[in-house]
């Protein structure tokens, strides 16, 4: 049996412990609230911008535009969105197996995969698994402002204008609720697929029997179209970080409960052997006391 000296020192350190990881759940779950609460004050204009993108792309006369076509450069490119810090669960492990997916799927069809990354603990796995990235955004808040946003569009169109890509994809941990966080792939351009995705989440909110042609726009539609696609990837990408963070969050927060509540357990336990090994002490030191008298007579 351990002395009550080491119980108390192991019993000192489990409750640092719970200290530490009761404030990481106080932190986590402070900044899930406050973006859970952003998240919904942006549904109706997620909802306008979704429709007036498909009414672009659905004109009965196809807009003749760079960012609406296909390319064939055989590379595509892949932003990966891992935890920023860690104690989040298997947060990042799910991250990693969609991104080998990726990887599997790209050397199958013998293509090209670029992947980029915004700084976090999934790059040091990435390059544990021999994946490299191929530059990593530095500076990138959790949140990102919107002139970092902006920064990751213009590279990124820059290149699908020039014909450099072929399609950018965004790999994050999709938050459905608080009983299901998923890593999926939300495809930003080619736009068409991006519309597609996006309309499958808004709400209904133009009758169906509207066209383009039914609205004047000024300025003409072509040089429209270019603003419309950056403020639709801005909003995408806005989207795809704030999942990441709400589910490192959430998730964080779960495992820093349970971690807290497990210490706490142990606290109980090791209070418990404290006062059985020092009852066994004094028990000791009587009898000793006892058996001393009883030699003295």
């Amino acid at each position: 049996m351990a002395s009550t000296r080491q119980i108390q020192q192991r019993k000192k350190a489990v409750d640092s412990i719970s200290r530490v990881t009761g404030t990481l759940e106080m932190i986590s779950t402070a900044r899930y609230r406050s973006y859970s609460n952003l998240r919904h004050t942006i549904v109706d204009y997620h909802d306008a911008l979704t429709t007036a993108a498909t009414l672009l792309v659905t004109s009965r006369e196809p807009l003749n535009h760079p960012l609406l076509k296909e390319n064939k450069s055989g590379r595509n490119a892949l932003f990966t969105l891992g935890s920023r810090k860690g104690l989040c669960g298997s947060y990042n492990e799910r991250m990693l197996r969609l991104v080998k997916v990726h990887v599997a799927q790209a050397k199958a069809n013998n293509r090209e995969l670029d992947i980029y990354t915004p700084g976090g603990r999934l790059d040091s796995i990435l390059a544990f698994n021999g994946i490299e990235h191929v530059e990593v955004f530095e500076d990138l808040d959790e949140m990102p402002t919107t002139r970092q946003i902006e920064r990751i569009v213009n590279t990124f169109i820059a290149q699908y204008m020039a014909g450099q890509i072929d399609s950018l994809s965004i790999v994050y941990m999709r938050f459905f609720s608080a009983s299901s966080q998923v890593a999926q792939t939300l495809t930003i351009l080619p736009l068409p697929e991006l519309i597609d995705d996006l309309m499958t989440r808004a709400k209904v909110i133009w009758p169906w029997d509207l066209a383009f042609e039914d609205f004047e726009t000024s300025p003409e539609a072509d040089t429209l179209i270019e603003e419309l696609v950056r403020m639709l990837m801005h909003y995408s990408i806005q989207s795809c970080f704030m999942d990441a963070a709400l589910s490192e969050h959430f998730l964080r927060m779960v495992a820093m409960r349970n971690a807290t509540e497990s210490a706490d357990d142990m606290i109980k336990q090791l209070t418990t052997e404290y006062n059985r090994a020092r009852q066994t002490q004094i028990t000791g030191e009587l009898l000793d006391i006892v058996g001393g008298t009883e030699a003295m007579k």
